[in-house]
């Protein structure tokens, strides 16, 4: 039970579950904190954008999207000369909430780097992002 794929689904799950405990305690489903999250920095981005930046499903991020506008979260403005084409936008509700999902995600990130020194974080970092992207190319190139 020592390997790669082990390790990184046992740190996920934890990851996971600290998320939904606490987007739960601000009404949030799963998902949402990460789309939140997305638009504090890239307010009026794409549908497409967002499931590009979280590797996630169109229609994973379509359900997303109708619930948050539904719950005032976001609003959603239709791109001129393409009507299938959204801009996602953060209410003050929206914002008020990504930031505490932010303050509970910075938390978390200093839990999980406890004890670990800033070049160790760096470098671990560096080490799981070509991970991500070796496994990315695997999938992109349907390679086995």
């Amino acid at each position: 039970m020592d390997s790669l794929h082990v390790r990184i689904a046992l740190t996920k799950g934890q990851f996971s579950k600290y998320i939904l405990r606490k987007a739960r305690k601000i009404d949030l489903l799963r998902g949402q904190p990460h789309i939140l999250e997305y638009l504090a920095t890239n307010d009026g981005c794409s549908q497409s954008e967002v499931c590009e930046a979280w590797d996630l499903d169109k229609s994973t991020v379509s359900g997303l999207v109708e619930r948050m506008e539904r719950d005032g979260l976001i609003f959603v403005e239709r791109e001129e000369g393409d009507r299938r084409r959204k801009k996602l936008f953060l209410t003050q509700k929206g914002s008020e909430l990504g930031s505490r999902m932010d303050e509970y995600m910075k938390q978390l990130d200093t839990a999980a780097f406890a004890g670990i020194s800033e070049e160790e974080q760096e470098q671990f970092l560096r080490v799981l992002s070509r991970i991500y992207q070796n496994l990315k190319g695997v999938e992109e190139n349907g390679k086995e």
